[in-house]
């Protein structure tokens, strides 16, 4: 009995073994063991499995041996009174890492039942939905009689080969029987595993890159140990990683793992700590290897150049940084360029000594920094003009003052303009200057600003550089009357800036507008009218006077002459002699034109005369002295199209035509020509009966027939001219004309 229990045993060993080497994992293929329960030695760890029960059952976490009650991974029912519904369950789920899966499971468990309806099992499956059974006790099979347990003591470690799947599942789950669709829960049935041990197969390399985060690996010179940065990901964690120079490590990071986890190490960034002494001197590859939990080796993507060296730097040229124009803060950027020195140390520090243009007051400084090619924050030790000279310093400390650069200038000035408004002058109040004093750099612009009291708003007005003065003018005539403040705001070269609303003599610099004397001008169209008033002198009655007024606007039939008059005088009333008078005219839709320019007799009077060529706005224009204000007067003319127009025959019979016709006189002719109306007297009132255009020549040519008039009829005929926006005309009409016509006897 016993010797066909030890040759069963070995045949199963063996079954065991082909299985394994069929399915082993391909060529190249990294695998990793996943440790759980009493596999893991250390901490009897279980967290690779995942957990899951329903109402009635529950799972255990149990793998430490010398703990109390079940141990193992234990899934089975809640042991109570009543019963347990079909399909509830409980269950540990192993699940392979992203892109792999499992070869073999070293498993070793037990399965006990009191209740025959409980189906206790341990599968592996795949993803296309193949299933590799271990352990299978099924429900209502092989069920011992009454209630009796049903199960067996520890079996020793076996492997299953389970290649191509990607999860392990452990469940016991109630299964009923026909007509009793329940479990009993008055017994305990479980499964459990007591050790579990996955080999998982990893065809994914891992994937390391460098960080380019410091001067090692961002390819600056450095020496002595250096930290190279890196990033590494891989499906099951990464294991290891090494800097490698031309194929030789020379440094590694060993990273923590753990074999109990699905995805046994971490990823995510590292620092690898590289001495540099032991690599050669000069630009050299450095590259990444990564090892994941599967021994999967990958390098990193392409290479990070390093660099290590020394000899002293030649010469070079230096520039101030802005230029060496002046400047108000004491803070100077010298620059330079490092020519190429092929594989060699870097420029490292710069040395500088500041003198004063004619070679005194000296003062020595330095600098350090990798790759120098500027000197920031340089100061000089006080205002005015200083020269500065640079010689460079290497890696290695290597530094010669013989080979100082070309002298360049560095220019401070912090002390800002003085400045104050000086006196107006009586033969020109409208200009106004500062004087501006700068003893360092001088006086570069600025501007003259105009507020009225109590506005708060300043207006600045157009300011011109004459030698040290600050000089512009204002304009009284565009400003509202009032008492206005002045501001002075001067620039020096440096950049300092300063204001000032006082006088020279510290007095506020207050003025009242308008400065210059105010003028009035009055123009209209001369119009003479008989004074209604009458009186009675001998016993007759007789008008007294004729009366002359200016109107400023008009009605004016086309091509009548039109004089205009005006009178200019100041404020007290007084003329205005021997001033000159602008006449500008604008028409509707065009610009505004000079038309002529007047000057006043002694009386301060002027007149300009036109002619009605079409409606239009005359503006008379003083445009002021030094002493006296601008001042201005319109006049409107308003001049109606006008025709000619004729009617052949004047007499004629019921049936026969009439022809109208004539001329447009009021030029120009719109494009489109100009639109005509036809009107006739019909119950007292013209009415429109036809409407036509003119040529654009402005002829126009109406024929009308006669066709329901009875007995002798006179009629009487006009055209109008309707206003158009592109016409520079106001509507007008002509001459009425009269037509006979002779009709039947009227019934």
């Amino acid at each position: 009995m016993r010797r066909r229990r030890l040759v069963r045993l070995a045949i199963a060993a063996a079954v065991v073994a082909v299985a394994s080497l069929e399915q082993a994992p391909p060529a190249g293929a990294g695998v990793f063991q996943i440790k759980a329960c009493t596999a893991d030695t250390q901490n009897w760890s279980s967290q690779a499995f995942q957990e899951f029960a329903t109402r009635g059952m529950r799972w255990k976490r149990a793998c430490n041996p010398e703990g109390e009650g079940l141990s193992g991974l234990v899934t089975g029912n809640v042991v109570r009174s009543g019963r347990v519904a079909r399909g509830a369950g409980a269950y540990f789920v192993l699940n392979a890492p992203p892109g792999t899966q499992f070869a073999t499971l070293w498993w070793s468990g037990q399965a006990r039942r009191r209740d025959c309806r409980y189906a206790l099992q341990l599968w592996a499956d795949a993803p296309d939905g193949h299933v590799v059974p271990i352990k299978n006790v099924r429900a209502n099979r092989g069920c011992p009689p009454g209630f009796q347990a049903q199960g067996g003591g520890w079996p020793a470690a076996r492997p299953y080969a389970i290649g191509g799947t990607t999860r392990i599942v452990q469940r016991a789950i109630c299964a009923g029987a026909p007509g009793r669709p329940y479990c009993s829960g008055r017994g305990l049935n479980f499964i459990r595993t007591w050790k579990a041990l996955a080999d998982v197969v990893d065809n994914v390399l891992p994937s390391v890159r460098i960080l380019e985060d410091n001067p090692f690996t961002t390819g600056q010179w450095v020496n002595g140990r250096q930290n190279v940065n890196y990033d590494a990901v891989d499906n099951v964690g990464v294991k290891q990683a090494r800097a490698m120079v031309g194929g030789t490590a020379y440094g590694e990071h060993v990273r923590p793992c753990d074999f109990t986890q699905s995805i046994p190490c971490p990823n995510g960034p590292g620092v690898i700590t590289v001495d540099t002494t032991e690599l050669g001197e000069g630009s050299q590859v450095l590259e990444l290897e990564a090892l994941d939990a599967a021994d999967n080796t990958a390098m990193s993507s392409g290479g990070t150049t390093i660099r290590v060296d020394n000899t002293a730097p030649g010469a070079v040229s230096v520039t101030v940084a802005g230029g060496e124009s002046w400047r108000n803060q004491n803070d100077f950027d010298l620059t330079w360029l490092n020519p190429g020195e092929g594989d060699r140390a870097p420029i490292t520090g710069a040395y500088y000594r500041t003198c004063r243009a004619d070679g005194s007051e000296c003062k020595d400084g330095s600098r350090a920094g990798l790759g120098i090619d500027r000197l920031s924050d340089v100061t000089v030790p006080e205002p005015g003009e200083w020269q500065v000279r640079v010689w460079r310093e290497d890696a290695a400390t290597n530094s010669e003052p013989a080979n100082a650069s070309v002298p360049v200038t560095l220019r401070f000035d912090p002390e800002p303009p003085q400045l104050g408004f000086e006196e107006l002058s009586a033969s020109d109040p409208t200009q106004v200057t500062a004087l501006v004093t700068d003893r360092v750099s001088g006086l570069a612009g600025g501007e003259l600003e105009i507020s009225r009291e109590g506005s708060g708003l300043w207006q600045t007005l157009t300011t011109r550089v004459e030698g040290n003065r600050l000089i512009a003018r204002i304009d009284d005539a565009l400003l509202p009357p009032g008492s206005y403040r002045l501001r002075a705001t001067a620039r020096d070269h440096a950049g300092n800036q300063n204001s000032s609303q006082v006088r020279l003599d510290g007095q506020p610099m207050v003025m009242s507008l308008p400065i210059r004397i105010p003028t009035g001008l009055r123009a209209g169209i001369v119009r003479t009218r008989a004074d209604r008033a009458e009186g009675r002198r001998q016993g007759k009655r007789h008008r007294q006077r004729q009366v002359v007024t200016l109107d400023p606007g008009a009605r004016v039939a086309f091509g009548r002459q039109v004089t205009v008059s005006g009178r200019l005088q100041n404020r007290d009333g007084q003329p205005i002699p021997d001033a000159e008078i602008l006449v500008l005219s604008r028409a509707a839709g065009t610009t505004e034109q000079l038309a002529g320019a007047l000057r006043t007799d002694a009386q301060g009077k002027f007149t300009h005369v036109t002619r009605a060529n079409s409606t239009q706005t005359l503006r008379f224009v003083f445009q002021g002295t030094a002493l006296m204000l601008p001042s201005q007067s319109e006049v409107s003319l308003s001049v109606p199209a006008a025709s000619t127009i004729r009617a052949r025959p004047r007499s004629l019979r019921n049936g026969r035509t009439v022809r109208f016709a004539g001329r447009v006189r009021s030029l120009p002719i719109p494009p489109a020509g100009k639109l005509i109306e036809l009107q006739v007297v019909l119950s007292g009132d013209w009415q429109t009966f036809r409407t036509t255009y003119t040529d654009p020549a402005g002829e126009w040519n109406v024929p009308y027939r006669f066709e329901r008039t009875c007995g002798l009829t006179r009629y009487r005929f006009r055209a109008r001219l309707p206003a158009e926006a592109s016409y520079p005309f106001e509507t007008g009409v002509t001459r009425a004309v009269n037509v006979r016509v002779r009709g039947g006897t009227c019934r």
